[in-house]
């Protein structure tokens, strides 16, 4: 989810938020580009989006 000014990006695995200009690690689902902190938050969204899109009750706005 990007954060309205401050450049950061929601990884929705970890719940970190990253730099959106450092950010390696993204994405696609649903039309909807999610970012990651690491490889493996990545992965781990790939293998199961929706579990990580419900534990939020939200999606990435881009």
């Amino acid at each position: 989810m990007k954060m309205k000014g401050s450049g950061t990006r929601f990884d929705p695995v970890c719940d970190m938020n990253v730099t959106e200009r450092d950010v390696t690690y993204k994405s696609d689902y649903k039309g909807r580009t999610y970012y990651f902190c690491s490889f493996e938050c990545m992965k781990r969204f790939q293998d199961n989006p929706e579990k990580y899109i419900s534990i939020h009750g939200r999606e990435a706005k881009v």
